[in-house]
């Protein structure tokens, strides 16, 4: 297992997809912070464990997007920009819809 985070990790750790990642983790907060709530668990159809989802995408996509690299594999297992991505570009789709 530490093999393939490991792999992923570094697959993912390219300037264009840091860029990206970057990109979409700084609009995706400027989105949450433009109209928070959409996001909300009470004025939204979103639920609180998603909130939190979106949250953490955010983070790992800064954390990514600014150029940290996570030595140990833990680190890179919380913090593993693929399902991050996934889950910005979901949240601004969401967002813009």
């Amino acid at each position: 297992m530490r093999k393939v985070i490991r792999t992923l990790y570094r697959l993912m750790d390219k300037g264009l997809l840091r860029a990206l990642s970057l990109i979409l983790a700084l609009l995706l907060a400027g989105c949450l912070i433009w109209d928070p709530s959409r996001y909300a668990a009470q004025t939204s159809n979103l639920t609180v464990w998603q909130g939190f989802l979106v949250i953490w995408a955010v983070c790992a996509g800064v954390i990514h997007g600014v150029g940290f690299r996570p030595k140990q594999t833990r680190w890179q297992a919380l913090f593993s920009p693929l399902p991050a991505l996934l889950i910005l570009l979901a949240g601004i789709y969401w967002f813009y819809t």
